[in-house]
């Protein structure tokens, strides 16, 4: 505010601070009040948040996508037959049309699923109040299951155990602190636990892992599709179900490794990430 030497009184902690969250690093009282006060009609998480796979089939016999598609697939095909591999034709005209058309087909397919959820979504609070009121009217609740097959089991583990409903008042000392010391050790847990952005709405925890080798077997890197990134096998700090990621594509590992922003050459030499080689690349 400009007051003189007001940065004294940076070093100072106010009453109303509310420390006990801030070093268990949960929200404030005050938040989570703010956050309630402020929730909207609109923010529903029983909403929609997807396109159905029959919907998505459904957009793709869209008129105009499927003449561009067609459009796309000539070129397509004129490249192979002038140069027999697209790569062979990247500095001509025809392969920068080529490249168009498919610029065009993807921004008419996000365009047709960006309306269809918009669609999707406002049909869904236009009706949601009609629905509620005839389900109470036959005594019949509505119920909504969270999809929770993306959190990481300890986070989920942690939020029901903090979110309990229960009178602490009637509830033993001995099973609280019991409670805490199992939170502390989730939240340790999870700090040492890091699942990449790419991979938080792919991997599903709810489904065991595939068995590549047996617990006795050391892991080779002949144990592996090829499909794997190799980063991410040799980092410790992620967790085992991204770290033994397969990607469907090699483009798509290709696009997820550039993340990495690696040198392209090694002057002091690097070993390779996967598990059990010892090959030294520079």
């Amino acid at each position: 505010m400009g007051h003189k030497r007001s940065g004294t009184f940076a070093y100072y902690v106010q009453v109303q601070d509310d420390t006990q969250s801030a070093f268990m690093e949960t929200p404030s009282r005050d938040a989570l009040i703010k956050l309630s006060t402020n929730s909207g009609l609109t923010r529903d998480a029983s909403a929609p948040q997807e396109l159905s796979p029959q919907l998505k089939q459904k957009l793709e016999k869209d008129p105009e996508l499927i003449r561009l598609q067609h459009e796309r697939d000539s070129l397509r095909g004129q490249l192979i037959s002038m140069y027999h591999q697209l790569h062979k034709g990247r500095e001509t005209d025809l392969y920068r049309s080529f490249k168009e058309a498919q610029n065009r087909v993807r921004a008419k397919r996000k365009k047709l699923h960006q309306s269809a959820k918009d669609e999707q979504y406002s049909q869904f609070f236009e009706s949601i109040g009609n629905r509620i009121i005839e389900h109470n009217y036959q005594g019949e609740p509505i119920k909504f299951e969270y999809d929770t097959s993306h959190v990481v089991p300890e986070r989920r583990a942690l939020a029901e155990l903090e979110f309990k409903n229960r009178d602490v008042d009637n509830i033993n000392d001995a099973e609280l602190v019991e409670d805490r010391i199992r939170s502390l050790e989730l939240r340790i847990a999870l700090h040492q636990l890091d699942v990449p952005i790419a991979l938080q709405k792919r991997i599903r925890f709810d489904q065991p892992p595939a068995a590549r080798v047996s617990e006795n077997t050391p892991p080779s890197p002949l144990s592996y599709s090829g499909l794997e990134c190799p980063v991410c096998l040799g980092r410790s700090g992620i967790h085992a179900r991204a770290k033994a990621y397969q990607y469907a594509r090699k483009d798509t590992l290709q696009r997820h490794f550039t993340t990495h922003k690696l040198p392209a050459k090694f002057p002091k030499g690097r070993t390779c990430d996967y598990p059990g080689c010892d090959v030294v690349l520079y």
